[in-house]
């Protein structure tokens, strides 16, 4: 029996080794994903731009066709723009005279309002449609959207518990009708898992679900491991449900689309596990794509995690910078050091320099006596000699202190790295009593800022008077009386120095990367100038 029980426990500790080690391979891949999300989007775009360059040429059922296409390419992307080629196709003849055209329109832009965030428009929509003049798909499709419109609300409704309680008892109503009117058999699983689900049914909703994994389409196993994260959320498996939302965050970037609820949940889940930088990147990710999509509903959402991941990753990099600035603080010093030993040597030398000289004119003067005289030869020959030692002390002198320079700096990598061992191990009782008060830091930080400004406008003594021409008048920026630039002004002037990088920015100006990113977009919202134009006449100022 213990044998039994022993062999048991391994079994579990290699499962669960297996388990960790494919959620960090998937986190890795998603790391990927992130920085080459915007290689994505490009991809999405050139869709688009060939759609574009079509409607130019066709007309009637072809344009149709078309405008259909945009639709399609901006839903889940740009939903704005989905709407605008909704009302498009809602203009044309051919939907406007087909019953079943003019219901597929309207609910798609019932979805596409409540996405935007619009419930109520959304849900007038779905009330004008009268399901007895639709055939079984178009209902399916009609109980599919007010599902999710349904859904969406009672999510963002939650905090009202006896508003949401009604919600959630529509949402049981359309599945049900979902189920008795859906063909598809996994699209009909699906609604059935989430049911179950619902309901605390996590093992029955599994094992419907699990059986469609093998042969379901890309965008089909997004929706089924979906439904096994909020089943293996509700049995309490932490580990797993991360590896099931980083596989749908993964293919939801590959798709290229900015309306997603995984990667968020992800980064709330990493935040809860100590991964704090991982999970600000994935939730930043995640707020740039909500507010370019205007998803009202995953904007809410994330607005409410986000103070908490970015006050513990500020928490963390204030650590490291304060790690870096004893490192700067502990650089500097040494430097000053080398450089008043440097100058110390070149007097040396420079003594040294002079010696031999004059010892040279010494033996000239010698060798002319010994040729005039021929004496004293043996005089002359030792004054060599000596000129020679000295020679080689200068030599081993100049390698006595390049040894010295690579001691010192042997010492400052040792020193830099037992600091950066006691940060990484979280010692920080004992870090901090190795770094000074940083109030010389920020003194010298604010020197630096005030350095970079009088250098800046040297370099571009009338950038503020140019700069505000590229803005509205009513918008111009004004430093304060003791400041040369401000903050906005500041972040234009290191942008025209080549730093476009809004991360390399907000470390420089010890502000976050949100922050940048909104001064950046207000500003250019100012400027009479469109944001190519803008981009362009900054450089050239």
């Amino acid at each position: 029996m213990k044998r039994l029980i022993l062999i048991l426990m391994t079994m579990l500790g290699s499962a669960l080794s297996m388990q960790a080690q494919e959620l960090r391979a998937l986190l890795l891949e998603l790391d990927k994903c992130v920085e080459k999300k915007e290689s994505y989007r490009a991809e999405r775009n050139e869709r688009i731009d060939s759609l574009r360059q079509q409607m130019e040429t066709v007309q009637g059922a072809q344009l149709l066709e078309v405008y259909e296409g945009m639709y399609q390419a901006y839903s889940h992307f740009q939903t704005d723009s989905a709407l605008f080629y909704l009302d498009k196709m809602n203009e044309l003849p051919e939907v406007q005279e087909d019953p079943q055209k003019h219901t597929w329109v309207a609910l798609n832009m019932a979805e596409q309002l409540a996405i935007m965030g619009a419930y109520s428009d959304a849900e007038d929509r779905v009330r004008k449609l009268h399901t007895t003049n639709m055939n079984r798909e178009e209902r399916t499709r009609y109980y599919h959207v007010c599902r999710t419109i349904y859904g969406w609300m009672a999510d963002y409704m939650s905090s009202t518990p006896s508003l949401s309680k009604e919600l959630r008892h529509k949402i049981d109503l359309y599945r049900d009708s979902i189920i008795n009117t859906d063909t598809d058999p996994l699209s009909r699983d699906i609604v059935r898992a989430d049911h179950l689900l619902a309901n605390g049914k996590g093992e029955e909703a599994k094992r419907l679900i699990e059986k469609h994994l093998p042969h379901a389409e890309k965008e089909q196993k997004s929706y089924l491991h979906y439904i096994l994260a909020g089943i293996y959320r509700q049995q309490k498996n932490t580990k797993e449900e991360m590896r099931q939302l980083a596989l749908v965050a993964i293919e939801d970037l590959h798709r290229g689309v900015t309306e997603y609820a995984a990667l968020p949940l992800l980064a709330t889940k990493l935040k809860e596990q100590g991964e704090v930088e991982r999970a600000y990147n994935y939730l930043f990710c995640s707020m740039e794509d909500a507010n370019f999509c205007n998803a009202k509903l995953r904007s809410m959402e994330i607005s409410e995690v986000f103070p908490i991941i970015e006050k513990s990753y500020k928490q963390k990099e204030r650590l490291a910078r304060q790690t870096e600035r004893g490192l700067l603080l502990g650089v500097s010093v040494m430097t000053i050091m080398l450089v008043l030993a440097v100058l110390y040597l070149r007097s040396q030398m420079h003594k040294l320099t002079l010696t031999r000289h004059q010892l040279s004119i010494a033996n000239d003067q010698l060798e002319e006596a010994n040729r005039l005289l021929g004496m004293r030869n043996d005089t002359l020959q030792e004054s060599n000699t000596m000129l020679q030692q000295m020679d080689r002390v200068k030599e081993e002198y100049i390698a006595l202190f390049l040894d010295r320079c690579r001691t010192y700096l042997s010492a400052l990598e040792k020193y830099r790295k037992s600091l950066l061992k006691l940060a990484k191990s979280n010692q920080n009782a004992e870090l901090m009593k190795k770094l000074k008060d940083d109030t010389l830091i920020e003194h010298e930080q604010q020197k630096l800022y005030n350095d970079f400004d009088e250098a800046f406008l040297d370099l571009h003594p009338r950038f503020v008077e140019k700069f505000n021409a590229l803005l509205r008048p009513e918008e111009r920026l004004t430093p304060k009386r003791h400041e040369r630039l401000n903050t906005e002004l500041r972040i234009f002037a290191l942008i025209r120095l080549g730093v476009t990088d809004t991360a390399q920015i907000a470390e420089f100006l010890d502000y976050s990367m949100p922050t940048i990113y909104n001064y950046r977009s207000r500003i250019r919202s100012k400027s009479i100038y469109s944001k190519e134009e803008f981009d362009q006449k900054l450089m050239e100022l």
